[in-house]
């Protein structure tokens, strides 16, 4: 009878622990990491460098037909999470971000950063050059420092240029410096971006255009397009 009354009074001791707990326990610990919210493309200057690179070929792109997509930041990420390798995928949304506000900060089409990265490092990280570029946008450590002291960048040798996000900001500012020292000439600081601008104004000097990587950052930004704006209408917003 003993152990009966034994066993009773157990049994409602753990069940009042129990109800105790389950009362006063805090369900956040369980609730998973808020995710950071994708920044929306700035439309404006999308539109404006888009212009900018496609002159009258804006007129009826795929650049023009995407206007007013709510969706297009999704479509980023969309893009950059299914190029990455996939020990880099975990980054993608920090990535995508850093396109999308950098982009912003300049005043340039973040598609057009995204056909950068594919034409110099087809979205692996880990590359580096054989002049020794580095990384997503392929920056070589020299260039990297100085740029990082001109635009007040965080900059601590070569292992800054390894990581993603560090790697994009210092060629996105590179890039923007080129853009105005060749006046928003589209072909000029692109190609400028792949040989540097004093070999770009010894060909214009020769009359010779440097149309070589400029075509292979065009024909790349074109595809990222054709693919955003190839897929249908709902599938696109509910990425």
């Amino acid at each position: 009878m003993k152990t009966k009354h034994l066993k009773i009074g157990i049994a409602f001791i753990t069940a009042s622990l129990t109800s105790v707990l389950f009362n006063n326990f805090s369900f956040t610990q369980w609730q998973r990491p808020e995710v950071p919210a994708m920044e929306s493309v700035n439309e404006a200057s999308r539109i404006s460098h888009a212009k900018e690179l496609l002159g009258g070929g804006y007129k009826g792109s795929d650049a023009q037909k995407i206007e007013g997509q709510k969706a297009l930041n999704e479509a980023i990420l969309n893009k950059v999470q299914t190029q990455l390798p996939a020990k880099f995928k975990s980054q993608a949304r920090t990535i995508a971000r850093t396109v999308i506000s950098e982009s912003a900060k300049y005043g340039m089409d973040p598609v057009f950063v995204l056909a950068v990265i594919k034409t110099e490092s087809k979205f692996n990280p880990l590359v580096v050059g054989r002049h020794g570029e580095i990384g997503l946008m392929q920056i070589k450590p020299d260039t990297a420092e100085w740029i990082a002291k001109k635009f007040d960048l965080p900059f601590n040798g070569k292992k800054t240029l390894q990581s993603p996000s560090a790697n994009i900001k210092i060629g996105m500012a590179y890039m923007n410096y080129l853009r105005a020292k060749f006046d928003k000439k589209a072909m000029k600081y692109v190609s400028a971006y792949n040989m540097g601008p004093t070999n770009v104004r010894r060909l214009l000097a020769k009359n010779v255009k440097p149309v070589e990587y400029n075509s292979r950052v065009m024909k790349n930004y074109s595809v990222l397009y054709s693919n955003i704006t190839s897929k249908k209408p709902h599938t696109v917003a509910a990425l």
